[in-house]
């Protein structure tokens, strides 16, 4: 494992998302045996093909969906990025409780990533993000005072 290395997982994992290049996100950077966490919803995704359906996910519900890194640390067995994420709710978003419908709103949020590596891939991830301030911006929910 070298600093260097996942360093430059941490760097390019989001702006390899924005380009929708999946396949080599999962190829390069991702273990085989990764456990993923989406934190607010408490969503377990497993292996390959479940950090393929966590990406997805996001994409089908904000098609035109963007991040921007504002800090990336790596060690040589953790890495942290907080982002800002940004889309218009354009199709489904999948949650525990349900889908919610497609509202046509753009968002706007702020997000951190924490991983954990084995050999230069990462193993495990947890997301974490503002769910109420999200589906408030979705007018799902009345945003707090």
């Amino acid at each position: 494992m070298s600093i260097e290395d996942n360093t430059r997982i941490v760097q390019n994992i989001h702006p390899l998302f924005n380009e929708r290049a999946f396949d080599r996100i999962l190829s390069e950077m991702i273990a085989e045996d990764v456990e993923w966490t989406n934190v607010p919803t408490a969503q377990m995704f497993h292996g390959l093909e479940g950090m393929r359906e966590f990406m997805q996910g996001w994409v089908d519900a904000f098609p035109d969906a963007i991040t921007e890194d504002t800090t990336a640390y790596a060690g040589e067995k953790f890495g942290v990025t907080e982002f800002i994420g940004r889309g218009t709710h354009e199709g489904p978003l999948v949650s525990p409780a349900g889908e919610i419908p497609p509202t046509g709103r753009s968002v706007e949020f702020r997000l951190c990533e924490v991983y954990q590596f084995r050999d230069s891939k990462v193993v495990s991830g947890h997301t974490h993000f503002d769910s109420l301030g999200l589906m408030a911006q979705l007018g799902v929910v009345t945003p707090p005072e």
